[in-house]
Order: C-alpha cells, then structure tokens, then sequence
C-alpha cells in the first residue's frame, strides 16, 4: 500500500526502529484502516477492534528495532495482526465473564457440523483440563463456573474469603489455559480456525 510522505516505506521502517514519531504516525496512517477492519472481522465487536488496533500498533512501536529487517511490511503486520487477535480469542474462550459475548458470538455464526463437532471437542477438553485442577481449585471453579455461585456465596460454602475464592478462580483459568495450550492447541484455537476459513 502506497505512503504518501517524503520517504518509501523501508525508509519509514528503518526511521521508525531509530526510534522517529513522525515516521510511526504515518505508517499509522496508512495501515490502521486495514487492521482495523481485521480485527472488527474477527471479533465483531467495534470497541475491542479499536483497542486492539491501537495494542497491535502500540506493539509495533514497543519493538521498532526490529522493522530494520523486515521487508514485506504487509504480510508482517498482518501476522503480528492475526496473533493478538488469536490470543484475544482465546482469552474470551475461558473467561467467565465473557459468556454473553461468545453467545452472541456464536448465535451470529450459522453452526455448521464441524463447528458443532469442535465446540464438543472443546468442552471435552475443558473438562479434562478442570479434572487436572487440584482439589481446592478444581472446587472454586467448579462452584463459580457450573453452578453459576458468586465468589461470596463460594467463600461461605468453603470458609474461605472471597479474595481467596478469587485468587483461586484466577489460578484455575490460568492452569485450564496452560493446560490446553500444551495438550489441546488445535481445539483452543477452534474459533480462530473457523474464522480464518470465513474470511480468507
């Protein structure tokens, strides 16, 4: 995509690792329609496309030096792109407080019968990864997750503080992400694959 300034975009590359502003806003300028309008595709949601167009470009400049040596800017945009929004994705999967956002999710997207065979896969995973949960973890989500219980009402059923039913639930989604990243990659990743099949 062309930049309309005084240098080629290598040259904008390479001012922008020396660590130059104006060189930045108008790589900005330039490409953050584009990756905006990929993130709105995947989320489908226009806030969370504005942040995450602004994180992508924010990461870009956090690690500059490295533009020196990249020579398809495009194609590694859209990479660095397509990673934090697949973490993005990923995050929503098993953050209770982003049922209501996958429902919709998944209400706009017509289910087709991979679809459905991968979201069984999903919950079959997610099952094994909270049997894997040590005891006292395994509880507080259980309590939180299935039985839909408040972190006060959990606390009065385990005598616990409910900072520490909190603490418990965070170390839960922690575990059960780690767990299916390194025993079921391909069925966290599920959304993400089916996105990309819609889109590219």
């Amino acid at each position: 995509m062309p930049t309309e300034n005084f240098y080629t975009e290598p040259e904008l590359l390479q001012r922008i690792a020396q660590g130059d502003p104006f060189a930045f806003r108008q790589i900005f300028a330039t490409y953050s329609r584009q990756v905006y309008t990929l993130c709105l595709k995947l989320t489908k949601d226009g806030e969370q496309a504005k942040d995450l167009t602004q994180e992508i470009f924010a990461r870009l400049w956090t690690r500059r030096e490295r533009l020196c040596n990249v020579h398809h800017f495009s194609a590694f945009l859209s990479t660095v792109a397509l990673n934090l929004i697949r973490n993005h994705l990923q995050k929503k999967v098993l953050d209770p407080a982003n049922e209501e956002y996958l429902v919709t999710w998944f209400r706009e997207s017509a289910p087709t019968p991979d679809k459905i065979i991968e979201i069984k896969e999903l919950q079959m995973a997610l099952q094994e990864a909270v049997d894997h949960l040590p005891p006292q973890l395994n509880r507080s989500f259980v309590l939180s997750r299935m039985a839909g219980m408040s972190h006060a009402e959990i606390a009065r059923q385990m005598k616990l503080s409910p900072l520490t039913v909190k603490s418990h639930i965070a170390r839960a989604l922690t575990f059960i992400r780690a767990y299916l990243e390194q025993h079921h990659a391909k069925v966290l990743a599920f959304m993400w694959v089916y996105l990309t099949r819609i889109f590219f």
